[in-house]
């Protein structure tokens, strides 16, 4: 867990999926995305318990308990992927992005990873970027008008 006396990180524990889900669905408003806009991604923007309960699942919370964002990783084709980093919409401009970004590459160190994925929305796109993963293809969608942007980051020691 890292803390700061603010906020912390910690573990997120499985009967939290629902919020996380929900904090992630309040996190895309902040791009404009309409009510309903994710429908063509079926269960992929679902958080199962099973999801938090099998998988590195941070949460990045207040003092008071509130959480601010969080992220995850999976495992996909042999890769490490950080599946979702998500900040609350009412938060995004904060810094906590970063702070969830920098608990990910300490979290894959210790899973013993040199690099990790990112399968991004193209709106977080620059964020990744400018933490310096390299963008290396795009991946189209079901839905025409949103292509994933995908990253690498490689973890220097």
């Amino acid at each position: 867990m890292s803390t700061n006396g603010a906020w912390r990180i910690r573990r997120a524990e499985p009967e939290e999926a629902g919020e996380l889900e929900e904090l992630q669905s309040r996190s895309a408003t902040h791009w404009g995305y309409p009510p309903g806009y994710f429908d063509w991604a079926g269960d992929a923007r679902a958080i199962p318990d099973a999801y938090v309960r099998d998988n590195p699942v941070f949460v990045l919370e207040e003092e008071e308990g509130r959480s601010l964002g969080f992220y995850g990783f999976t495992e996909e084709d042999g890769n490490l992927l950080l599946d979702k980093l998500f900040v609350d919409a009412d938060q995004i401009g904060k810094g906590y992005g970063k702070l969830l970004w920098q608990h990910a590459i300490r979290t894959a160190r210790e899973l013993g990873r040199q690099e990790f994925v990112i399968a991004s929305d193209p709106n977080a796109a620059p964020f990744y970027a400018a933490m310096g993963a390299m963008e290396y293809a795009t991946k189209p969608t079901p839905e025409p008008s949103w292509t994933l942007h995908m990253f690498r980051y490689p973890l220097s020691d």
